[in-house]
């Protein structure tokens, strides 16, 4: 009886571990049938980078540039509107596969997320109103009150600085801090020249940049530091982007000029 019954729950332990193999495998497979697609984590009122435009639909430099990369990887590509000051924590918990949103390059960002090559060169401005005398650069912040996106290296820039202003307004999108500006809630706004060089030009009679920077900063893909052969293909479709001449064309679109990182 007891050998009966020993062989009974041999059978019953075999064909739990081949249930259970079957079961990692059709998982598995079930995974990579998905690997076609790369979800993309961005923040959508970002302009010219990534906004939508009168019909909801996204457009903007990042936008271009993550259809080329698509095409030239055979991938299809699916983008994931989220909010930025929680960005970072959304690709580690697999939110969404990559960040395509003009995210600059930091030794803090660094510790948690891995970067493709740098893309663009960026600098961190000041806005002023346009007939703004008093603010001349980023030394005559002291004593004003000034607007920055919360969770952006914009913010990161003024934190050294920042106790010498006489208020810190952070703002959940640099559209509202900007808005803000024009109608003197604020005296200036802190923000990535992606965006004041857009704005400058669609209202070059409300605002101004002024011509000392706070800080410069690389552009890049952001990407989970497990991911290494995602990043070595993106590394190389962005490399043959910068040669052929295709971010420089993107570039011009949104901006007029080629501001890439291969100038």
């Amino acid at each position: 009886m007891n050998k009966i019954v020993k062989r009974l729950l041999s059978v019953v332990a075999i064909t739990t571990i081949s249930l259970s193999l079957i079961s990692c495998g059709q998982t598995k497979k079930d995974s990579n049938a998905n690997s076609n697609t790369i979800v993309v984590g961005l923040d959508d009122s970002f302009p010219p980078m990534g906004f939508k435009n009168s019909k909801g639909e996204l457009q903007g430099f990042d936008i271009d540039m993550a259809k080329e990369i698509a095409k030239r990887t055979n991938k299809e590509i699916k983008f994931m509107p989220y909010n930025w000051d929680g960005i970072i924590p959304g690709i580690k918990q697999k939110k969404f596969d990559v960040i395509i949103s003009a995210m600059s390059v930091t030794p803090e960002r660094e510790k948690e997320i891995a970067f493709s090559t740098p893309y663009l060169n960026e600098r961190q401005v000041v806005v002023v109103k346009k007939d703004n005398t008093s603010i001349t650069s980023p030394d005559d912040l002291k004593g004003k009150t000034v607007g920055v996106q919360k969770g952006s290296t914009s913010e990161d820039a003024i934190k050294d600085t920042k106790a010498t202003f006489k208020d810190t307004k952070l703002y959940d999108e640099n559209i509202a801090a900007l808005q803000d500006l024009q109608i003197g809630r604020i005296d200036a706004v802190v923000v990535d020249e992606l965006v004041a060089r857009y704005y400058i030009k669609e209202k070059a009679d409300t605002y101004k940049v002024l011509d000392k920077s706070v800080a410069t900063e690389p552009i890049a893909i952001g990407l989970r530091q497990e991911d290494k052969d995602l990043k070595a293909t993106f590394d190389k479709v962005i490399k043959e982007m910068q040669e052929d001449g295709t971010l420089a064309k993107i570039s011009k679109t949104w901006f007029g000029e080629d501001i890439t990182s291969s100038k």
